[in-house]
């Protein structure tokens, strides 16, 4: 596969998720980021070949490259046995690869290294994943679980689950007790949500209080970036 971009070539080789094969860079492009990633590439035996743009554009999927591609394999996955920090999260539902994408970089700014996925072929999703998560796709340990239902169960005796769901049962997320326990938070996609026979395994739910009259649920993306916010002011309290 073919990942674009000098964010996402940077990303694939430093993080070494992934077998990079190929990079290939503009001819006529020098800039300082460019020869840096050059020298990384060849330090990792890595093959750097320099093309005219016109060969690299024939290559490419779309024109937003900005001068450099790389030919990179499937990533390396985790698996649940690998869980270790105290905060996890676990996105369920969510389809759009820009979204999960986008949920990937919120996660590496603010310092979460794992995320839970269900399994699946994300091969023709990942440069997209890797393009809008700004790299962060392969800075992260993604764990696939086969059975997420049989897994989360299991993540229970260690781990306090939070599920993002507009319930009646559920508590304002702004004024919930997170303790200090570790916890794994479940964000679902807008338009499914979460699966019912996960959100029955869910400790507690949690809902997002708006300071107006708006009815409808915030995308995927949205959600968990207030759910971050959140945890991170309370660090400060």
């Amino acid at each position: 596969m073919i990942f674009e971009g000098a964010i996402s070539t940077k990303s694939a080789i430093i993080n070494d998720r992934r077998t990079v094969k190929t990079v290939y860079i503009d001819k006529h492009k020098r800039t300082r980021d460019f020869k840096y990633i050059a020298r990384l590439a060849k330090s990792k035996g890595i093959e750097v070949i320099r093309k005219e743009r016109s060969y690299i554009d024939k290559i490419a999927m779309g024109k937003t490259h900005g001068g450099m591609i790389c030919e990179v394999e499937e990533r390396c996955y985790q698996t649940v046995t690998e869980l270790a920090d105290p905060v996890v999260f676990l996105i369920d539902g969510i389809e759009d690869p820009f979204n999960v994408g986008y949920i990937m970089r919120t996660l590496k700014a603010f310092g979460y290294h794992q995320v839970i996925m269900a399994k699946r072929d994300y091969s023709s999703m990942a440069a997209t994943i890797q393009k809008s998560s700004a790299g962060a796709f392969d800075g992260l340990d993604v764990i696939l679980t086969d059975d997420l239902l049989a897994d989360v169960q299991l993540m229970k005796d260690k781990y306090r689950i939070l599920a993002l769901s507009r319930s009646e049962r559920a508590h304002n997320i702004f004024s919930y007790d997170y303790g200090d326990r570790n916890k794994i938070i479940i964000i679902g996609g807008e338009k499914r949500g979460i699966k019912k026979e996960i959100l029955a395994l869910a400790d507690d739910e949690l809902y997002i209080e708006y300071p107006s009259d708006f009815k409808n649920a915030l995308n995927a993306a949205s959600a968990l970036n207030v759910m971050v916010t959140v945890l991170e002011m309370r660090k400060y309290q």
